[in-house]
C-alpha cells in the first residue's frame, strides 16, 4: 500500500522534466565533459611523449573517454543522489519510478544506456571514421529524444531500463499547496532534524496522505501513516519525541521540508489555501 502511494504520489505532483530542460542540463554536462577529456588529453600526451609510439597515447585516449563519458554521470549521480552539475543547475533530479534516491546501480545503467542507445555513440564512430555517410550524424541522439518526447513520465532509454525517471526538483508552491502546521513542539524538534535527506517521492507521498487522510477509511490512513513514518524514520535523525502520533511526524518533516525549500515560516501569517490543507477537525471532511 505504501508502495502504491509512493508511486501515485510522483506520478501525480512531482513534475517530470521534458526534453528542452534536459536538453539543457545535458548540454552544461557536455561543456563540463569535454574540458575534463581535454585536459586529460594533455596529460596523456605529456606522459607518453617520450615513449617513441603512439600506441600509449591512443590506449590513454580511450580510458579518458570511458571515463569522461561513462565515469562522469555514474558517480555525480551517485554521490549526489540523482544530480550531476547540469542537472544541478537545471533543478533536475533522477529518481527511482517508486520515488526512492537513486543508486549506483541506476546511474550506470544510464550512463551505459545514454552513450550506446540514447546518443547512439556507435554510429557517431562510424560517422567520424567516414564507414557512414556524414548527414546520418543528424541522427546521432535521436532515440533518446524519440523515446523522451513519447513517455508519459520524460523518460528516456536509459530510463526505462534502469527504473528511473527526472524530475522537476524546484516544485512551485501555488495557493493549495501549502502544508499544514506543524505543533509547535515538533517543529522545534523538525527544526534541528535531517529532514532534507528524506527522498522527494517519500516527501510527495506523505504530502498526498496528508492532503487526503478524509477520503481514507481510519485504519487504512493510519496504516499508511505508520509506514510511510517507518520509512521517514531511516533518514530522519534524530527521532521524534517518544510517543509522536504517525501523522503528526509526518506534517512537522513535511513542513520543515516546506520552509527549507522555500523560506516560508508556516503559520506566520501564510494563507493556507483551500480548506483541504487546513488542520482536519474531528467529524468535518474538507
Amino acid at each position: 500500500m505504501a508502495d502504491l502511494v509512493i508511486a501515485e504520489g510522483v506520478e501525480l505532483e512531482l513534475r517530470p522534466a521534458r526534453l528542452a530542460s534536459r536538453f539543457m542540463a545535458w548540454l552544461l554536462d557536455a561543456v563540463i565533459q569535454a574540458i575534463v577529456f581535454i585536459v586529460f588529453l594533455i596529460v596523456a600526451e605529456n606522459l607518453t611523449a617520450g615513449s617513441g609510439t603512439s600506441d600509449s597515447f591512443r590506449a590513454l585516449t580511450i580510458v579518458a573517454l570511458v571515463l569522461v563519458s561513462i565515469g562522469y554521470p555514474a558517480i555525480c549521480e551517485t554521490i549526489s543522489t540523482g544530480r550531476s552539475i547540469g542537472k544541478a543547475a537545471a533543478g533536475l533530479r533522477v529518481v527511482r519510478v517508486d520515488g526512492g534516491p537513486e543508486r549506483f546501480r541506476h546511474a550506470l545503467a544510464r550512463a551505459l544506456a545514454g552513450m550506446f542507445a540514447d546518443l547512439n555513440l556507435p554510429l557517431f564512430a562510424a560517422v567520424l571514421f567516414g564507414a557512414v555517410p556524414g548527414p546520418f550524424v543528424l541522427m546521432v541522439g535521436l532515440p533518446g529524444a524519440v523515446v523522451s518526447v513519447t513517455s508519459r513520465r520524460g523518460q528516456r532509454i536509459g530510463d526505462l531500463l534502469a527504473g528511473t525517471m527526472v524530475v522537476r526538483e524546484r516544485m512551485d508552491f501555488a495557493r493549495g499547496a501549502v502544508p499544514i502546521p506543524p505543533a509547535p513542539m515538533l517543529s522545534a524538534w523538525a527544526a534541528g532534524a535531517s529532514v532534507s535527506d528524506v527522498p522527494t517521492g517519500l516527501i510527495v507521498a506523505a504530502r498526498q496522505l496528508i492532503s487526503r487522510v478524509f477520503e481514507l477509511d481510519r485504519p487504512a490512513a493510519a496504516e499508511l501513516a505508520n509506514e510511510l513514518a517507518r520509512q521517514f524514520s531511516a533518514y530522519v535523525k534524530p527521532a521524534p519525541p517518544a510517543g509522536t502520533p504517525a501523522y503528526q511526524y509526518l506534517v512537522a518533516v513535511t513542513g520543515e521540508r516546506f520552509r527549507r525549500e522555500t523560506g516560508v515560516v508556516l503559520g506566520a501569517g501564510v494563507p493556507l489555501g483551500p480548506a483541504r490543507w487546513q488542520t482536519p477537525q474531528p467529524g468535518r471532511r474538507h
